[in-house]
């Protein structure tokens, strides 16, 4: 009895460090971190709606239909209408308890297969599971709440006879409900974990003694479970692999992104095939036989999220790197069964070299060692770790949520907002306002998303953006004078726009004499200018207009369908007596330079391209002149001090083959001797995407622009399309002024 009461304080007292540690990191800056929380107040606040359906927010990227699983969010609500405490307090509430739950299910299902001690070292690193805490922070509830009834399932299903045949197949089969009510992804990995477990235990039956009727312990509640929620499911199952989903992949860009940024190491995979073989070489230690139904669970549990990770090859398109949360459970008992073993293998050595050596003390000491060395490997995150991550997703503060509240006191119920990702999904829950957050095509579920994300994005970045498949041009600052051009290279393989040329009137500067006298202008100092964007469908120009009482200037920047080079072009022109002798062009660009055939090539080898500067009117060496500085290049182009003058080139980029194992300058030479001679070429036939802001602004009705960004404000605060109507220190929020 006195044992037990031990035990029972050990573990409480593990539980109880759990559950503190997760609760201080989710409250510790007084709001939660991560913007995740954010999109699951639009589902709770979508929930309270008269007419909600479960699977239609009225908030999250403008409002729509919704694949946000709301098993979490019903618990939530029911909570916050039940307490009255603020909502963002009562989900860090739920996300600790049921974090740790995972604590005390995982030392359950250990107890059960393996001992009791094997139960508290592997309770031990579950409270500091790198995994468990990284979800926390960056705002996974529905995940946490799923990954912690997956091991309570465990241990019913494993153990069907600890309760009555009626009460096992109730509180199971309301798990398995609420799982596929939870989280749709998490429940099908549990199920297929557990169908595949069946199937092998039935094909090695005479060792895992598997029989009919423990399999429809484990059919039966999935089976029902399913019925139970089904109405939900038939709802909410061709969202997610029907053609409004981007799961399949159908919007490349969504794909693409996803492939690229969210794929996960070879090295990882062949790391967690380790624990799979142990297991079942750890079950041959403990039972005298590799197949049993525990090892085969866990190696299952293993294998198949392993297959899941490389579910793209299947034409299956998610996050992958979320599988591998399904892989912590299974990794930490294998290692806490590894401390144990350990540990019992050197006590035996010892003792028999110290005779009267106290076996259990040794023993107790040497798992302790070897449990915390684990500890401080990157499988867990220990709280000096943990506060720091904890700031790192930290978004929201006082002044921050000070702007929610006020749009949402201010703002008419209904009006569209504009923001930033992270802020975006915060705005569109607590202030309850539909909202086109800017969120990065990855993160994205459902092709509708990806119209309002792609429009935030551009909103926020350009008030022009012109795409031809090849080359991307961002204009901001339309309306002031500072003009800014940026030109990036868009990659068939790759999400990542690099950038290879960029124009920016604040930093470009005019050489003239008036009246003989020298003088130096940037050309973003023009107080008197104006721009231009004429689009035809086979090419789109940004024209800019400056003047003053001495010269013009006239700037145009031209984009052409299917070509892999842009036309940038000047004009001077003088009023009085004004010569123009040099203009200087500092511009940004990694790579090495390379000046042949009237060309100049900055050659990336990390991207595999060269970015390209041609100029067919003019002599590098005589005309034109590259200066390296530290921190950017230079083109410094002769004018020949007339007083009228056209100056032009092209910018663009060629990529090359990346099996060469080491390019020579030769290879670069005729490259960009190619390029020089084929630059107006058409290399492809995809229609210019054009995007104008007014246009965005009127088509999705958007009444306010939210900026975290304080490099943004002045873009805004200069159009006369927008109304500054709230600022403090870290956030500005604009009102569109609609005719």
């Amino acid at each position: 009895m006195a044992d037990k009461k031990k035990s029972y304080g050990i573990l409480l007292t593990i539980v109880a460090i759990g559950f503190f540690y997760r609760f201080a990191l989710m409250t510790m800056h007084g709001y939660p971190p991560g913007a995740d929380i954010g999109l699951h107040e639009s589902v709770i606040n979508s929930i309270l709606e008269p007419n909600t359906t479960f699977s239609y927010n009225y908030y999250h990227m403008g409002g729509g239909l919704s694949a946000t699983n709301p098993g979490y969010h019903i618990f939530a609500s029911f909570l916050i209408n039940m307490t009255g405490a603020p909502s963002y307090l009562i989900q860090a509430t739920i996300a600790a308890l049921f974090s740790t739950l995972t604590i005390l299910c995982t030392f359950m299902v250990v107890r059960l297969v393996w001992s009791e001690r094997a139960g508290f070292v592997v309770a031990v690193l579950a409270t500091f599971l790198a995994s468990d805490i990284l979800m926390l922070n960056w705002g996974g509830y529905p995940n946490i709440v799923a990954l912690a009834l997956i091991p309570l399932l465990f241990y019913l299903f494993l153990q069907p006879t600890k309760l009555s045949k009626k009460t096992y197949l109730v509180s199971s089969s309301l798990i398995v409900a609420t799982l596929f009510l939870t989280h749709l992804f998490s429940a099908i990995v549990f199920s297929v974990i557990i169908l595949f477990a069946l199937l092998v235990s039935t094909v090695f039956a005479k060792s895992t003694g598997f029989t009919i009727r423990r399999a429809s312990c484990w059919l039966i509640p999935i089976f029902v479970g399913v019925v139970l929620v089904s109405p939900y499911l038939i709802d909410i199952v061709p969202v997610y692999f029907g053609s409004e989903a981007a799961i399949t992949g159908g919007v490349s860009v969504m794909k693409q992104a996803v492939v690229e940024t969210r794929a996960v190491s070879s090295q990882i995979l062949g790391l967690a095939i380790i624990p799979l073989v142990l297991f079942l070489v750890l079950s041959k230690k403990q039972n005298g036989k590799f197949f049993t139904l525990p090892s085969v669970l866990f190696a299952s549990a293993i294998l198949v999220p392993l297959v899941a990770v490389q579910s793209h090859l299947f034409g299956v398109f998610l996050d992958y790197e979320r599988f591998l949360y399904f892989l912590a459970l299974p990794v930490i008992v294998c290692l806490g069964l590894i401390i144990i073993t350990t540990a019992d293998i050197i006590t035996k050595r010892l003792g028999k070299i110290w005779m009267r050596l106290p076996h259990v003390k040794t023993r107790r000491v040497l798992i302790s060692i070897l449990l915390i060395g684990c500890l401080f490997t990157p499988l867990f995150t220990l709280p000096h770790v943990g506060l720091a991550q904890s700031k790192y997703f930290q978004l929201m503060t006082p002044a921050k949520y000070e702007a929610i509240q006020w749009v949402q006191t201010n703002t008419p119920e209904g009006s569209v907002c504009v923001a930033d990702a992270e802020f975006g999904w915060w705005l569109s829950g607590f202030a309850k306002r539909p909202t086109l957050s800017a969120v990065n095509p990855q993160f994205l579920i459902l092709q509708r998303e990806f119209e309002p994300a792609q429009i935030a994005s551009n909103l926020l970045e350009a008030n022009y953006l012109v795409d031809n498949g090849l080359l991307q041009i961002k204009q901001t600052d339309s309306l002031a004078s500072d003009n800014v051009h940026d030109i990036y290279a868009v990659l068939t393989n790759s999400v990542v726009k690099p950038l290879i040329f960029s124009l920016n009137d604040n930093q470009t500067s005019l050489l003239y004499r008036d009246n003989g006298l020298p003088k130096e202008t940037k050309l973003g100092v023009f107080t008197n200018t104006s721009t231009q964007v004429v689009n035809n469908g086979d090419l789109t120009s940004f024209i800019i207009l400056k003047e003053s009482e001495q010269f013009r200037v006239t700037e145009k920047i031209t984009i052409f369908r299917g070509l892999r080079f842009a036309e940038i072009s000047f004009v001077f022109e003088s009023q009085t007596a004004v010569n123009f002798d040099w203009l200087r062009i500092p511009f940004q660009s990694r790579g090495v330079p390379l000046q042949y055939a009237n060309s100049i090539g900055i050659v990336d080898n990390t991207m595999h391209m060269v970015n390209q500067i041609v100029f067919p009117q003019n002599q590098l060496g005589n005309d034109v002149i590259l200066q390296e500085n530290p921190d950017f290049y230079e083109v410094v182009c002769n004018l020949g001090g007339q007083s009228k003058v056209e100056f032009s080139f092209f910018v663009g980029l060629c990529p090359y083959e990346d099996t060469l194992d080491n390019p020579q300058i030769d290879f670069y030479n005729s490259l960009i001797e190619y390029n020089t001679k084929t630059y107006r070429n058409t290399v492809g036939d995809l229609p210019i995407n054009y995007f104008d802001y007014k246009e965005a602004v009127e088509k999705w009705n958007i009444d306010y622009i939210v900026l975290r960004d304080t490099q943004d404000v002045n873009r805004f605060l200069n159009d006369p399309m927008f109304e500054l109507v709230f600022k403090n220190s870290e956030t500005t929020i604009f009102r569109v002024i609609k005719a």
